[in-house]
């Protein structure tokens, strides 16, 4: 879909709409953004256009690789459901136009924007049946998913790199830091202590010298977990606040549980449609429903609702990782102009499905069962 002009340079959102509402997020493009240098970005980046992202190499820095590769490959399965919904919603309007007897050119797509059109004339035609008189009721179970675990778990082994453990000491208050001293330990010891002990020391030498666990500070060699200072060298650090590092693989580990969210397997909405009077206008409707409503509350909900948290974390990385790998090279560029640019496009088939379905939907008077 080539986006109009009017979002090549600003907002492009992905909304999530229900009916009686409308919240949305924000990626805004770099001056100059379009579809031509999407292609570009694109060329450059073979990942992108593989669309095999996870593994690749952007950077040469392990964590930001992986991270970017997660957050590429949920954009690239942001397209992937946008472009589904997008043909589901038409199908399911055009099928509903046809059995209600509306029109063929009234059904027809307008320019890049396949479902509106025939979704609003379907909105007006049962407008126009129930004002005829027809009474409808309408309700439903709302689609239930379940995520891929398989693809999180491959994707998360992406993100699983160690963190680097002069950078967990460097970063690390003192006073947070613990981990295997090859060295002397200054501080707490969770283990047998060799040295001083400035507190109570359970097994002593002859000398006096702490050899067994010291409950307060240990000035000497610590075989356990070793608290606050190493004069030597730290195996295994931890610290009890988060590094930068972790951060980021945080950061990783969500993108892939929104990819693994849009990989989801469904089990479509269930539609009950009731109608008091038993004419043929009524059973036209209500059958239509009942065939073809499945597919526009799976747009309208699935979408709206239950992948909003995901397109949120999907869309912060995006304008996140933009200005942290400016300068990081020509590749990393390319690879987030083209996931961004996807993301753009996707939002706006989302926008419409998801409108559209609730056009459709609201007129029907649908109430969740």
């Amino acid at each position: 879909m080539t986006l109009p002009a009017r979002f090549q340079l600003h907002l492009l959102a992905f909304v999530v709409a229900l009916v009686g509402g409308l919240a949305c997020d924000v990626i805004t493009l770099p001056t100059g953004t379009s579809t031509t240098t999407n292609a570009v970005a694109g060329a450059a980046c073979p990942e992108w256009g593989s669309g095999k992202p996870l593994g690749g190499s952007f950077t040469g820095k392990a964590d930001v690789d992986a991270n970017l590769g997660a957050f590429m490959q949920a954009a690239i399965d942001i397209q992937r459901i946008a472009d589904q919904s997008e043909a589901n919603v038409s199908a399911a309007c055009i099928k509903m136009g046809r059995d209600l007897g509306v029109s063929d050119d009234k059904l027809k797509p307008q320019g890049d924007d396949k479902v509106t059109a025939p979704c609003a004339a379907v909105a007006a035609q049962i407008d126009a049946v129930l004002k005829g008189g027809v009474k409808i009721s309408v309700s439903y179970e709302p689609p239930s998913c379940q995520m891929d675990a398989n693809f999180k778990s491959k994707c998360e082994a992406e993100c699983g790199m160690e963190v680097d453990p002069g950078k967990v000491v460097a970063e690390c208050e003192p006073a947070k830091l613990s981990g295997y001293c090859q060295g002397t330990c200054s501080g707490s010891c969770e283990g047998t202590c060799t040295g001083t002990c400035s507190g109570e020391c359970s097994a002593k030498d002859s000398k006096g010298n702490c050899i067994g666990e010291c409950t307060g500070t240990c000035t000497g060699k610590c075989d356990s977990t070793c608290h606050a200072k190493c004069e030597g060298e730290w195996k295994a650090p931890s610290c009890e606040v988060e590094v930068e590092q972790s951060k980021v693989k945080a950061e990783c580990s969500a993108n892939c549980e929104a990819s693994a969210d849009f990989r989801a397997s469904c089990r479509p909405a269930k539609v009950d449609v009731k109608h008091e009077a038993n004419v043929e206008a009524a059973a036209k409707l209500a059958a239509t429903l009942k065939a073809n409503l499945p597919a526009l509350l799976q747009a309208q909900i699935r979408l709206g609702k239950q992948l909003a948290g995901d397109l949120k974390i999907v869309v912060n990385t995006g304008n996140k990782l933009r200005g942290e790998l400016q300068g990081a090279g020509a590749k990393a560029g390319a690879c987030v102009s083209a996931a961004i640019q996807g993301l753009a496009s996707a939002s706006v088939k989302i926008n419409v499905s998801v409108k559209a379905s609730a056009s459709v939907s609201g007129k029907a008077g649908a109430k969740a069962g």
